[in-house]
Order: structure tokens, then C-alpha cells, then sequence
């Protein structure tokens, strides 16, 4: 009860600044762009919803930044740690909140332009093929989920919003094309996209049967190597660390 408390908590939190609230409007409003740019050719509603949910990836692990480090930029620490001394348990709901943020995020994008698309184009909304919508829509959300949750693992190990959004944001793109480039051969096994890249199409081979797919083990090096790793390192620091 007290795990599903603190998640309540750790959520409301997560949206109950400025600059998240900013951040969530502008994630909307970059949807309905994207959507209003997509109606103009005619699309289906894979395509119409699918445009809508591209801004999710690069902006969805800013707010889950957001929450991993407020508490620590706003000085806000001591009255969490005060009020529930056990660190682990409210690190833990903390992680779990940036999760449910993304699928909350998703899922009201998705509602929204699904029936967006279904008044302006009823016709082609009964011909939808479900199957093709929903694996379009997993992928892109499992971009954002695994993006996100890179996102709290370098918020908990930097404990500086500043620097972890810039670092979340500019070295997997810049370590991407570093790796592709330099190191071909093991370029998958340490891309920070691999998991992300899986979790969308999961393979359950260990090496992926073409090269367009991902298979188990580089998806594991992946989550290891940016997600674990980081979060593991940040839950010790902030278990250590001393709260001013």
C-alpha cells in the first residue's frame, strides 16, 4: 500500500511544476501539429496517430529528468526523506511514476486523435486495420518508455536537471552515430536505441536473424549498459548522499 501511495505521490509531483506543465502542453500541441500535417494527405489512422506520437520520444524523458531531479534542484529532498525515510521505496515509486507518465501521455494522445480521426474521416476509420495500428503505436510508445527510462536512470545518477537533459538528449544521438561509425561490429551491442529497437519488435534469438531487427543479447547489453547501470549508480549515490 505504501508502494502504490508513493507512486500516486511521485506522479502528481512529476506534473505539478511549471516546467513539466509547460513541457506537457508542448508535447500536445507538437501532436496536434503533427496530426494537422498528416490530415492533409489523406491518411489512415495508423499514420494520423502515428505522427501525433513522434514527439513523445525526444520529449517524454525531459519530464521523467524532471522528476528524477526536482526534488534534489529545488532542495525539496529533505522534506521527502523526512517524511519517509526509507530512500529505496521512494526511489523505486519514482521510477514507476515516469513509467506510468509515458503510457498516460500515450494513451490520452492516442484517445484524442483516434477520435479526432474518426469524426473528420469515419469512412476510412471503419476500414482501420487494428493489428497494423496497434503494432505502429507499440513501437513508437516503446521508443518513448525506453527513452524515458534512461531519462530517471541519468537523473539519478547526475542529480542536475541541466546537465542530465542535455546529456538525455545529445550523447545517444552523438554516441550513435560515433559507434556506427568507429565500431560497426559491436555497434549494436552497445547502441543506446538496441532495447528500445527490441522492445518494439522483440526477437527471442540471441543474435537477430537479419540485420534489421534486433535480437536478446544486444537488447540486454542495451538496457544493461543505459538503463541499469546508471539507475543502479544513482540509487547508491542517493542512498549515500547527505540531504541539505
Amino acid at each position: 500500500m505504501i508502494l502504490l501511495r508513493l507512486v500516486a505521490v511521485e506522479l502528481r509531483k512529476s506534473i505539478d511544476t511549471r516546467s513539466a506543465r509547460w513541457l506537457l502542453a508542448v508535447i500536445v500541441l507538437l501532436a496536434a501539429g503533427c496530426s494537422t500535417v498528416a490530415s492533409t494527405s489523406d491518411p489512415t489512422l495508423t499514420e494520423f496517430v502515428g505522427s501525433a506520437l513522434i514527439p513523445l520520444p525526444a520529449l517524454l524523458p525531459v519530464v521523467a529528468v524532471l522528476a528524477a531531479t526536482t526534488d534534489w534542484s529545488q532542495r525539496a529532498s529533505l522534506t521527502t526523506f523526512a517524511l519517509t525515510p526509507r530512500r529505496t521505496i521512494v526511489l523505486a515509486a519514482r521510477a514507476v511514476a515516469a513509467v506510468l507518465l509515458v503510457f498516460a501521455t500515450s494513451g490520452a494522445i492516442i484517445v484524442m486523435t483516434s477520435i479526432t480521426f474518426a469524426l473528420i474521416h469515419p469512412g476510412q476509420f471503419s476500414e482501420t486495420d487494428w493489428q497494423a495500428f496497434g503494432t505502429s503505436l507499440w513501437s513508437v510508445t516503446a521508443l518513448a518508455l525506453a527513452a524515458a527510462l534512461s531519462g530517471v536512470a541519468l537523473g539519478y545518477l547526475l542529480l542536475n536537471t541541466p546537465l542530465a537533459i542535455a546529456v538525455t538528449i545529445l550523447v545517444p544521438v552523438s554516441y550513435e552515430i560515433l559507434a556506427a561509425a568507429k565500431f560497426p561490429v559491436v555497434g549494436k551491442w552497445v547502441s543506446s536505441l538496441a532495447f528500445s529497437q527490441w522492445l518494439a519488435q522483440p526477437q527471442w534469438h540471441w543474435l537477430a536473424p537479419n540485420e534489421t531487427s534486433i535480437g536478446l543479447g544486444p537488447a540486454l547489453c542495451s538496457l544493461a549498459l543505459w538503463t541499469v547501470a546508471p539507475m543502479a549508480a544513482g540509487f547508491a549515490r542517493q542512498l549515500r548522499k547527505e540531504v541539505k
